[in-house]
């Protein structure tokens, strides 16, 4: 702080006291003629000190850092019960200031000296976030001099927002009447510009859990605010699935029950009952298609063939739900535990793709592959496989278009590649981002795509140019899955930040920000009706979320490793699937959301319930799909239990 801004903060006091003579007095001799001062950075207690001050004119000394941390932290050890825990949350933030201001002063011995002391303290209750935090103290060791603290992802974070603490009133008078008697004035500073005090009427008891960490802790604070927009989570009209409902309510009342299950001619009264019920869907058909919504963003009409293609498959499939779970092919690869990265198959389950470590791509067409091994031909065994080539590097992304003809890839290259399955060569390759790509998403309407990377952006791009139309930054660490929801207005990503945002892509802005997984977010997948997102994360705990209300209303820590895909069943979305690193295959009911309105965080745990696990071999579950007739897809690499 320079003595201009001194003089203006003193001159501030005096006008809130009204001392008007002293002010202008003030003025006249210090020269000053405006106050610029940002008002966040003025705080006048009660005592009529102004902490600004007093924090310009401490002790800097680096050992006065570290005397001021331990006081503080023993004054804490030492408090009631009641506000131990409370108060313990704001040791951290300050913990890590305090290491960052002795580094910035090239104090590196002092630096570590309270990093070895003091780091105990946060990563030893053996909890999640501990163990989250360890790894951000981890990260923190490697900064020795200031000119690493720009190049520090969480050195980064912690300097990039105020980390927010809740604190009930009373806890709160209870530290500023502590570090002002105890003229902390170095910590005080601190408080004042790093940490975002949230005061509540009444202690935080039984709620220790919920201490954030430095890359999530920014995140919940701007949550609420963002969160309480609106969103257009209706799908559009004229889609495929409206068209079937309507050409099948038609076809059943052309074809006017006469008999019933035993041939016999149905009653005046029975056949009047079931006009009724036809009436009942048919209005019930017609509200739902109200419900729908005109798109806002250019999109390509579906092709005629493949429109359909898709009603045909409409018309076979199979109703599952938890009293009738779906059928389910599982196409495992061999010889290729350490070199595939990624699997995805076309929407109707013939044809499967997956993206090697050697930058290679291929295609196994399984209608192909069935005949010739029926013929035990092994020349057109081998013709079934299409191999393609143009990356320069590991492939760790694969999505089909729509009407199956094209394929995206990404990799580590830093690249997006389309390609034409007929032809199986390389048509475009997309280039914008800066670090490897780690997936690709087709929209459900074609033509758009999107990309999630290491470079903390996720890219929306169109097959018809090479630039990207939007770019998405918000997330403050890799961006590692993207999902497009059914409308394609909006777009789904995860991250190493262990937060999931929402953006909608007519503007580039987020839409909703869903924090509370603990380790980073490895999978996504939106229902078919576009209201629910279910989500993965490295640490095998699934989580359900309500678009709308913006908020979670399921939980499930069944995997025992990292969720790697997620699928819900086609049309009502009764089935969720999930495929694990730990070689299971899941599967859930998920129709419960409506009636969890009133459940708390602990009851809402129950509101997905497992239906049946299936475990493989000794093969971890890469990625599962329903086909549009429910077919279950799984698909995974073959590995040798050691």
């Amino acid at each position: 702080m320079q003595d201009a801004d001194i003089d203006r903060i003193v001159l501030e006091y005096c006008k809130k006291r009204g001392f008007a003579r002293t002010e202008a007095l003030l003025r006249q001799e210090a020269g000053v003629e405006a106050m610029a001062l940002a008002p966040q950075r003025l705080h006048v207690n009660s005592n009529g000190i102004v902490e600004n001050v007093l924090y310009s004119l401490a002790d800097h000394s680096p050992k006065q850092y570290a005397d001021s941390f331990h006081r503080l932290a023993a004054w804490v050890d030492n408090s009631l019960d009641l506000y131990r825990d409370e108060l313990a949350r704001v040791l951290y933030p300050l913990f890590i200031h305090c290491y960052l201001e002795l580094i910035s002063k090239r104090a590196t011995s002092e630096a570590h000296q309270l990093l070895t002391k003091q780091k105990q303290r946060f990563i030893s209750t053996g909890a999640t976030t501990s163990k989250i935090r360890q790894q951000e103290i981890q990260d923190l060791q490697a900064v020795a001099v200031p000119e690493h603290i720009g190049s520090n992802r969480v050195a980064q974070a912690a300097r990039a927002a105020r980390y927010p603490v809740t604190l009930s009133t009373y806890s709160f008078q209870l530290l500023m009447a502590f570090l002002q008697g105890s003229k902390l004035w170095l910590l005080l500073g601190i408080v004042n510009q790093y940490i975002k005090v949230q005061e509540v009427a009444t202690p935080m008891e039984g709620r220790a859990a919920e201490e954030t960490t430095l890359l999530t802790g920014p995140i919940q604070g701007d949550v609420v605010t963002i969160n309480q927009k609106a969103l257009d989570l209706m799908l559009l009209q004229d889609n495929v699935e409206d068209k079937w409902r309507e050409e099948k309510a038609a076809a059943e009342e052309a074809a006017e029950q006469e008999f019933d299950e035993q041939g016999k001619p149905l009653t005046k009264k029975q056949r009047q009952q079931l006009k009724r019920a036809a009436d009942k869907e048919r209005a019930k058909q017609r509200q739902t298609t109200q419900d729908r919504m005109e798109p806002q963003i250019p999109l390509v009409g579906m092709a005629d063939e493949l429109e359909a293609q898709l009603l045909e498959s409409l018309d076979k499939r199979a109703s599952v739900g938890p009293t009738a779970l779906p059928s389910a092919a599982f196409y495992t690869f061999v010889n290729s535990h350490h070199t595939l990265h990624c699997v995805t198959s076309s929407s109707d389950g013939a044809c499967v793709a997956g993206g090697f470590s050697d930058s290679s791509v291929r295609i196994y067409d399984l209608e192909k592959m069935a005949a010739a091994r029926s013929q035990a031909q092994d020349e057109a065994a081998g013709s079934s496989v299409s191999l393609l080539w143009g990356h320069s590097a590991a492939v760790y992304g694969l999505d089909y278009t729509p009407d199956q003809q094209l394929l995206f890839t990404s990799s580590a290259d830093g690249t997006v590649r389309l390609w034409s399955t007929e032809l199986a060569v390389n048509l475009v390759a997309y280039r914008g981002h800066n670090f490897p790509v780690w997936d690709v998403a087709s929209s459900p309407h074609a033509y758009y795509f999107a990309s999630a990377s290491a470079d903390k952006t996720a890219r929306m791009w169109c097959t018809e140019r090479t630039n990207p139309l939007r770019i998405l930054t918000g997330h403050q660490s890799d961006v590692d899955v993207v999902r497009w929801h059914p409308n394609s207005h909006y777009i789904a990503t995860g991250s190493s930040d262990r937060s999931i945002r929402l953006w909608d892509v007519r503007d580039s802005s987020t839409a909703r920000v869903f924090v509370g997984h603990r380790s980073p977010v490895t999978a996504l997948a939106f229902s078919p009706d576009g209201q629910t997102l279910a989500s993965g994360s490295e640490d095998g705990t699934m989580m359900m979320w309500d678009l709308s209300e913006a908020r979670r209303f399921g939980v499930t820590p069944n995997h025992k490793g990292p969720v790697w895909s997620l699928a819900f069943s086609q049309g009502d979305g009764a089935i969720l699937a999930s495929g694990s690193a730990d070689h299971t295959l899941q599967l859930w009911g998920s129709q419960q959301r409506q009636d969890s309105q009133e459940a708390t965080a602990h009851e809402a745990s129950s509101s997905v319930t497992l239906l049946r696990t299936f475990q493989t071999k000794a093969t971890p579950v890469f990625y599962v799909h329903f086909t549009p007739m429910n077919l279950l897809i799984g698909s995974g690499a073959l590995t040798l239990r050691q």
